[in-house]
């Protein structure tokens, strides 16, 4: 088993020896998406079938098991995610719900899933390092991700979940003061802890009212930010590696991918056509 800590919740790619699990139960809220094989599930007293293209999502306490098909020669494995109730509490704004629907067809948060487990590999064992690869800001990247994909989630499999909002709303005061914050330093990646321990509010809650009041949330409004100032400066006609120093990015090539596929140009080849 690898895992990942993320923000008080564990991110796990798992590849059972026996190629199924026997009867056991989590304290945590255990949400799920097949890597490579299907499997037969007993939940409580519910039988079901779960496909690759859907994300199952088990309340603390189910007793649960398995077994798993998988072509010749090809291991099962799978990508679960271990969310205490504390962190869908904070979500939701109160106590933490039951989902109603363990299994739901969603073939974009089973990418999600697999995209963040990806993401996190790449940074070894501290994905909170600032090694060459950007650890920090993969981590900062990866939580948000998760956050969103609890969200929508909780809208497919705890439907009728009355949500409040821990405090105003998503315009209000706080967020304009994140935004400030954001707009006004483009020279590093912020920590989402730093953020909403500022704005007063979990982790949680500013990445779900910022998403509300921007379309994005905090590190990724401010990575793009960040790349369109780069473009600015690339215009200017200082260096690829000036640029990205002074933007706070891990080193020329973490710049290199993120500006590239954000605007499919390199940044050495824009600031060629630019200058």
């Amino acid at each position: 088993m690898q895992v990942r800590d993320v923000n008080g919740t564990q991110l796990a790619v798992v590849t059972p020896a026996s190629g199924g699990f026997a009867r056991h139960s989590h304290d945590e809220y255990v949400i799920s998406v097949n890597v490579s094989g299907r499997e037969r599930v007993r939940l409580d007293r519910a039988s079901f079938e779960v496909d690759l293209d859907e994300v199952t999502a088990y309340n603390p306490g189910q007793v649960q098991s398995c077994t798993t098909r998988t072509g010749e020669g090809v291991a099962f494995s799978c990508v679960s995610w271990y969310v205490p109730p504390g962190v869908v509490g904070e979500l939701v704004g109160g106590a933490a719900p039951d989902f109603s629907r363990p299994v739901v067809r969603a073939p974009q948060l089973r990418r999600e899933l697999l995209r963040a487990a990806r993401h996190l590999a790449v940074t070894g064992g501290d994905p909170s390092g600032s090694d060459h690869l950007g650890g920090g800001e993969v981590l900062a990247l990866v939580e948000e991700r998760l956050t969103l994909v609890l969200l929508r989630l909780l809208d497919l499999a705890a439907p009728g979940l009355a949500r409040r909002s821990p405090g105003p709303e998503p315009g209000d005061a706080r967020i304009a003061a994140v935004l400030e914050r954001l707009r006004g330093d483009l020279s590093s990646a912020p920590r989402l802890a730093d953020l909403a321990g500022e704005a007063g509010m979990s982790r949680e809650h500013l990445v779900r009212s910022f998403t509300r009041a921007t379309g994005c949330p905090p590190y990724a409004w401010h990575l793009q930010a960040r790349l369109a100032e780069g473009r600015r400066r690339l215009r200017g006609g200082p260096a690829v590696a000036e640029v990205a120093h002074g933007l706070g990015f891990a080193d020329q090539a973490h710049f290199h991918r993120h500006f590239t596929a954000a605007y499919g140009i390199t940044p050495g080849r824009y600031r060629a056509i630019n200058i």
